[in-house]
């Protein structure tokens, strides 16, 4: 794996954890001394392979610059777990206000904080960085990646990967502009052996 590359950056993150930030740019995470290595020492200690997500924007997402209210709910379901009581689902709602929010941010590198809400009870707060890839047009990848800070399974890694369907990222130049995004989510949560 070169150094530099996305996939090499992906898991060097992945694995170097997040620097604490809400919301904001983060600096570069630091890199493990051997990312192979700690590739093979992760165990999913979570997997929910199935699940959904939406995201509104108040108001639509445009190509220029505004204060946007940001709200929707990832749901996860067909949840296992390996440790601790039994984990079948989970949701992580968001809502926040964003200023100085467009379209072009939606494929940007950034970070921010997660809520997870488990079956159990339980939360986990997450610290993480996203990164997001336009594939084939109007579909849109979104990779979430970062440290479980406090909370269930603290100490963790947590990846989360959803894809948004039929992106008409063209509707932010629209005077209706790009409301909404939805698609389907899987998420995983990693722990050393």
């Amino acid at each position: 794996m070169r150094r530099g590359s996305p996939v090499f950056l992906l898991w060097s993150c992945l694995l170097g954890g997040i620097l604490p930030g809400c919301g904001e740019e983060l600096s570069e995470p630091v890199l493990p001394d051997s990312t192979e290595q700690a590739e093979q020492q992760l165990l999913a200690a979570v997997t929910c392979p199935l699940g959904s997500s939406i995201t509104n924007y108040a108001p639509p997402l445009k190509n220029t610059p505004q204060t946007v209210k940001v709200t929707g709910l990832a749901t996860l379901s067909n949840c296992v777990s390996l440790v601790g009581p039994t984990v079948t689902s989970a949701e992580a709602p968001i809502d926040i206000v964003r200023p100085g929010y467009s379209c072009t941010n939606l494929l940007e590198f950034g970070a921010s904080r997660l809520l997870i809400r488990w079956n159990t009870g339980e939360t986990s707060t997450v610290v993480q960085t996203r990164v997001a890839t336009q594939l084939n047009g109007n579909l849109v990848l979104l990779t979430q990646f970062g440290s479980v800070e406090s909370g269930k399974f603290q100490g963790a890694t947590v990846l989360r990967t959803t894809t948004y369907l039929n992106t008409d990222l063209v509707a932010c130049s629209s005077p209706a502009g790009l409301p909404r995004l939805s698609g389907p989510t899987t998420l995983k949560v990693l722990s050393l052996r």
